[in-house]
């Protein structure tokens, strides 16, 4: 009989207990004793987070009445969803506060639960949002313009307790670079001075430099070398015209083109050529900097005039243009020059007709065949060889001749003169090119041929063949300076009608 009494008593208890506040305040998720749900766990705000390099410090308050929580379980949020904390952070906190040391580079949450015993409380607001950066390197300056380069900076967003090593283009395999770190292990900041020694030998162009920490953090940045290099030298008659001939006791310069940053480049201390296979006494003469061109190239150094030795070989010599750079580090290039000590001689002179046979016109050429291709520039000034204007005088004689003037009928071209060996070709001195069409010279390896443009006149036909005959001038030289030898040529092929 008492024990039916006291079930409404039961069941009026237990409906109380479900209706409390404190039943809503408990996880389902664990099993207790019926008086465990006595009372609330203590709310958390929402905690609140700072970050210092790879650093999260975490710490919340518990507000309001209710039962003190044991402990605090702590979770970080990303774009990626939740992640499980590290360090100080993980299990149970038993604190109001927590630190994360090592957390990974991007943007993250927190959030706090309460726990007591076998039992978790609400989980709290999420904090607002903190950004861990990711490693990174910086340097003070990315161009490189001598070797070795010191290059200073510093790293940010370094895991506390590491060392650091440099490589130069691959994290893993690329050559070890020459560094220091200060202090020499990443302080709790994530950050540290830093220098780099880029090395000699480190070739022109863009180059990756790395930061390897010992606990697995990598930061990189880019770098451009711009060491001052020398690219291509030549030697050349001090007269111009070709490049890489000289004669015995001709005079002539060394150029080098210097690539790098500005101009003059930068990071060039001095340059110097080994001339001594050349001339006496030269075995380190220093080139200038300045604009020259040879043969249609630009070069931007030069030797000032030197001369050959008297007793110079004929034959291939060699020289070397040595480059130091404003840290102290030569490179020496190797380069060549012919010598050419044989004077050319004539070898042929012809001529064509585009119309009457034995008649001086329009359209004919004469042909001047050398022993080896001629100097242009020294035949006429500034000529490279392609067609250009000339006039031609037949001359009226006991042997009538001909000779090549520029284009202004002013100055004789240094082909020398031609003897027709007849008498008939004209009756007075003609000019073709003068007006009207003009004549022109183009050179083509060995050979200068003149078309002749209109006539002055009238000019005659001749009546019997003759074979011609070429004296060469002694002002024209071959690529190294010697001057043609001026012995006479004689038409090859026989006698025949000119034109």
């Amino acid at each position: 009989m008492r024990v039916l009494r006291s079930a409404p008593v039961l069941v009026a208890a237990i409906a109380a207990v479900a209706a409390s506040p404190a039943g809503a305040a408990w996880s389902g998720n664990h099993s207790g004793h019926a008086n465990s749900a006595a009372a609330n766990l203590t709310v958390v705000d929402a905690p609140v987070a700072d970050v210092s390099g790879r650093t999260a410090s975490v710490s919340w308050n518990a507000a309001g009445a209710g039962a003190p929580a044991s402990g605090y379980t702590v979770k970080r949020y990303g774009d990626t969803g939740e992640v499980e904390p590290a360090g100080s952070c993980s299990g149970t906190v038993n604190a109001l506060a927590c630190t994360e040391s090592i957390v990974p580079p991007g943007t993250w949450t927190y959030s706090v639960r309460p726990v007591r015993g076998n039992w978790t409380g609400p989980e709290s607001q999420i904090s607002d949002a903190v950004t861990v950066a990711a490693p990174s390197l910086v340097l003070a300056n990315d161009v490189v313009t001598s070797f070795p380069t010191s290059l200073g900076g510093g790293l940010n967003g370094f895991a506390a307790g590491q060392s650091v090593t440099f490589r130069l283009d691959d994290p893993d395999t690329g050559p070890m670079l020459g560094g220091t770190m200060t202090p020499a292990t990443i302080p709790a900041g994530g950050g540290a001075s830093v220098s780099v020694t880029i090395p000699a030998g480190t070739s022109n162009g863009a180059h990756t430099v790395f930061a390897v920490g010992s606990g697995g953090d990598r930061a990189q940045r880019e770098i451009t070398v711009t060491a001052p290099k020398v690219t291509d030298s030549v030697i050349a008659k001090s007269a111009g015209g070709r490049a890489g001939s000289i004669r015995a006791g001709g005079t002539y310069h060394a150029y080098a083109n210097v690539s790098g940053q500005g101009n003059p480049p930068a990071g060039l201390a001095t340059l110097r050529a080994d001339l001594s296979a050349l001339t006496n006494g030269q075995a380190s003469a220093a080139l200038s900097h300045g604009s020259y061109t040879v043969a249609g190239q630009p070069y931007n150094y030069r030797t000032a005039q030197l001369t050959a030795r008297a007793s110079l070989t004929a034959g291939t010599q060699a020289y070397s243009v040595r480059l130091t750079d404003s840290g102290g580090t030569q490179t020496t290039s190797p380069f060549s020059v012919t010598v050419d000590n044989t004077k050319p001689t004539g070898t042929d002179v012809q001529t064509t007709n585009a119309g009457t046979a034995g008649r001086a016109e329009a359209g004919d050429t004469i042909s001047f065949t050398y022993s080896e291709p001629m100097e242009q520039v020294s035949i006429l000034a500034g000529w490279s060889g392609s067609a250009t204007n000339v006039v031609v005088r037949l001359n009226n004689a006991a042997n009538d001749t001909v000779q090549i003037y520029n284009a202004t009928n002013s100055t004789q071209l240094r082909l020398g003169t031609v003897s027709l060996a007849a008498a008939d070709y004209t009756t007075a001195n003609r000019t073709f090119g003068a007006a009207g069409t003009p004549s022109t010279m183009t050179m083509s390896g060995s050979t200068v041929t003149v078309t002749l443009g209109t006539a002055s006149g009238t000019t005659t036909t001749a009546a019997n063949s003759s074979a011609m005959l070429w004296t060469p001038s002694a002002s024209a030289t071959d690529a190294a300076g010697n001057t043609a030898a001026t012995s006479a040529t004689t038409e090859s092929g026989g006698a025949d009608k000119n034109f």
